[in-house]
């Protein structure tokens, strides 16, 4: 136990020993993880907003005209087999009619109302909902050449693009933060190589009088994870304070537009990543300078 204690004890005073690297390593790690941060909320709302759109996106399927109940009721059963699509609502063209009526508000009844009966021009549809991450336009390409399908509409090209905007989004923002950890590495390298230098004497006594590498190291260790966990504190306090009051103006501005993930455990959640992240890229920036800089043959 007295090692443990020992070996902290050595990793606060190496942080504060050279603190000028030290400042510059905790100010990279807190960039590095402030950013991870932006990225992995935004990605979860990504995933969230990018359900939302799909799960909303449906296939408008209109039917020819003079095509029987029969060959409408064999559509629907194809349609419904097609990979990607969750199910299928047929609406004959006189419901079409009265929806259409409904939305054009007041004035839909005089413009339109006499279009009832045989004057009818509206076509029987179906209507397709399909699941998440289905390419929309190939599933809209494949129904449209079904014999007996007139048109398929889902948005045109602009539902696809944004979605695939999303995800582009999603991933650049990852590789990103990789390079801002590889980054962070370099510099807790050099604040580790420092220190190193700075107790060669004492660690030449300590190989003197038999200590092992792993003793040795575990200091060096302890500095690194210590500047991991002081770059996180920065990035947390403005993850939860800040997401929580961005969660409440978009509930009250947005209402149920866009639903956003609660705050709540999110935040707690990216704060532990964030915490663990800070350690890990710290220990590891730590492990490899001292794993090169103290490797000797006894």
């Amino acid at each position: 136990m007295s090692r443990i204690i020992r070996h902290i004890k050595d990793g606060f005073l190496g942080v504060f020993r050279h603190f000028a690297l030290s400042f510059s390593s905790i100010s990279s790690m807190t960039v590095m993880l402030l950013l991870m941060s932006v990225f992995i909320l935004l990605s979860q709302n990504i995933n969230q907003i990018t359900k939302q759109i799909e799960e909303n996106v449906a296939l408008y399927v209109q039917i020819e005209h003079e095509t029987d109940q029969s060959e409408i009721d064999k559509l629907e059963a194809t349609i419904k087999n097609i990979p990607g699509i969750l199910n299928v609502t047929f609406s004959d063209k006189d419901t079409e009619l009265e929806v259409f009526i409904a939305n054009q508000g007041e004035e839909g009844e005089v413009l339109f109302g006499d279009f009832r009966g045989e004057d009818n021009p509206m076509m029987d549809v179906f209507i397709a909902n399909v699941s998440s991450g289905v390419d929309v336009k190939a599933v809209s390409e494949t129904i449209g050449e079904l014999e007996g399908i007139y048109k398929v509409a889902y948005g045109g090209d602009g539902t696809q693009t944004l979605i695939d905007a999303m995800s582009w989004t999603r991933n650049a923002g990852f590789v990103f933060v990789i390079v801002l950890s590889a980054v962070a590495v370099f510099l807790i390298a050099n604040t580790i190589s420092a220190t190193i230098h700075s107790r060669q004497k004492e660690i030449s006594i300590m190989r003197t009088v038999g200590a092992t590498n792993w003793f040795i190291r575990w200091p060096f260790i302890i500095e690194g994870m210590l500047i991991g966990v002081l770059g996180s504190l920065i990035p947390i306090g403005l993850t939860v304070y800040g997401y929580s009051r961005f969660y409440e103006m978009q509930s009250t501005s947005l209402g149920n537009m866009f639903r956003l993930v609660p705050a709540q455990p999110l935040i707690w959640q990216v704060s532990s990543v964030l915490i663990i992240a800070g350690a890990l890229v710290g220990a590891f920036g730590s492990l490899i300078t001292v794993s090169r800089r103290l490797r000797w043959t006894r």
